[in-house]
């Protein structure tokens, strides 16, 4: 091919080569983050920009008959970036390509191994852009990208799948060995690699069941009727601070309740504060109320963060530990996806306790709730001395630290002071003591199912 014969499409491609360079690093960031927000664990992220000669050589191909494969290369072809996730099992895998087609516009969806029945197992996704213009923004590598190729080609995998894929198209493809086999050996080794991929699938199976005693699998619809951790059916505490709730004393608010982490994108506390008026949680007392019943540090270890995570994003996942499904449904529709991915962290792990006497057994919930009521049955039964736990419980607000978030709860013989801001180890102390002053109640406590007190006999 002569200089004056170079045709204007690879001439273009040529010249793009910095700028694709610069879109599949952002590629990568951008699938990093999507998993990272929807709580999926990766192996392995990767995004490299289709090299001169491989694009020459795909964009030259012809069909049987001879015409030209690709009349629009520049249009056409799809994988001028490309890149692929690996991901530990098949049920994250199904949940990252859910969440990139529920982010992203795009071309093409499906499984080749469906059809070729040989042991391949790889979701392909070919996207057009990205749905959240905000998002978009903060990628100007891609939106350049967007604006002149129509496709990016994205791969999922289980850690399994790449194994075998990895594999076998070094053997098939790269081994002079393969080439070299008579038919029948060669017909031998496909038969293996079919066996191989049911090895494969079995694999699979086994890592999704680890997966799923880990983090259980559970229906999640934005509107459902899970109850949030935090009882609204309570009295609220005296003397909220009532300052509203803005982007600024949002900010503020992150800062102080994570030190140790940058606040967050203006535009994510932004969104959070339109999040948290949806709930109807308008100042900023009234948020510390809501994170009351909460083990500090609890959800950030069941989130099991694998970097350094915004302040903001702590904050959303505490939320979400607090309202759950009510927490997905106030949120704006194009994140429901990703919260409800989250929720499967969070769920149930904090409504554990539950509360039995002769009436019979309460629904479960928190552990700082699970001692407010254990504090009614006391006061009810022996009176308002018998539930005074010195620093923990009084009669007066004073008597109890505030960094504990002192909490007015009324009982049948008047009101008292309960800590609200305890560890789980805390807040179940507190109870144990509380149970052994009630002697012959038959009041038993239990923790996810397993008795952890019961009253002593009269």
């Amino acid at each position: 091919m002569s200089f004056e014969q170079v045709p204007s499409y690879l001439w273009h491609y040529a010249q793009n080569q910095p700028s694709l360079a610069d879109a599949a690093a952002e590629t990568k960031r951008f699938l990093e983050d999507l998993a990272l927000e929807g709580a999926i664990d990766t192996h392995l992220v990767e995004a490299r920009p289709k090299t001169f000669d491989s694009y020459r050589t795909k964009s030259e191909k012809t069909r049987e008959d001879g015409t030209p494969k690709y009349l629009d290369p520049a249009k056409e072809i799809h994988d001028c970036v490309a890149a692929r996730v690996i991901v530990y099992t098949t049920r994250a895998r199904n949940d990252l390509a859910g969440l990139i087609v529920s982010s992203c516009p795009y071309l093409e969806r499906e499984n080749p191994g469906e059809k070729r029945n040989n042991g391949y197992d790889s979701e392909h996704i070919v996207i057009s852009g990205i749905h959240d213009e905000a998002v978009l923004r903060r990628f100007p590598a891609l939106v350049a990208y967007f604006d002149q190729y129509q496709g990016l080609e994205i791969q999922v995998r289980s850690v399994a799948g790449h194994a075998w894929a990895e594999y076998e198209h070094d053997v098939r493809y790269k081994a002079e060995a393969y080439r070299t086999l008579s038919e029948r050996e060669k017909r031998r080794v496909d038969q293996l690699f079919v066996e191989a991929g049911g090895m494969r699938r079995y694999m699979d199976k086994i890592f999704d069941e680890i997966e799923e005693r880990l983090r259980p699998q559970a229906a999640v619809e934005a509107g459902s009727a899970d109850e949030p951790v935090l009882s609204e059916d309570e009295p609220p505490t005296e003397a909220l601070d009532p300052t509203p709730i803005d982007a600024d004393t949002l900010s503020a608010f992150i800062a102080a309740r994570f030190p140790r982490d940058e606040p967050g994108d203006p535009w994510s506390i932004h969104e959070l504060v339109d999040h948290l008026a949806a709930l109807e949680v308008t100042t900023v007392g009234e948020l510390e109320e809501v994170l009351a019943n909460l083990d500090t540090g609890q959800v950030a270890r069941l989130m099991d963060y694998p970097t350094e995570t915004s302040g903001v994003r702590r904050l959303d996942d505490e939320l979400l530990a607090v309202f759950l499904d009510r927490y997905v449904k106030a949120a704006a529709p194009g994140r429901w996806s990703l919260l409800s991915l989250r929720l499967r962290r969070v769920r149930g792990q904090f409504t554990i306790y539950s509360l039995e006497d002769a009436d019979g057994m309460r629904r479960p919930v928190a552990a700082a709730r699970a001692l407010r009521d254990v504090v009614r049955f006391v006061a009810a039964r022996e009176g308002i001395a018998a539930t005074i736990i010195d620093g923990a419980i009084a009669t007066d607000r004073l008597h109890v630290p505030s960094g504990w978030a002192p909490k007015k709860v009324e009982t049948s013989n008047g009101p008292v002071y309960v800590a609200t801001n305890l560890t789980r180890a805390s807040a179940e102390s507190l109870m144990g003591q509380l149970v052994s002053r009630v002697p012959g109640s038959g009041l038993r406590i239990k923790r996810a199912g397993d008795l952890l007190f019961e009253s002593p006999p009269a």
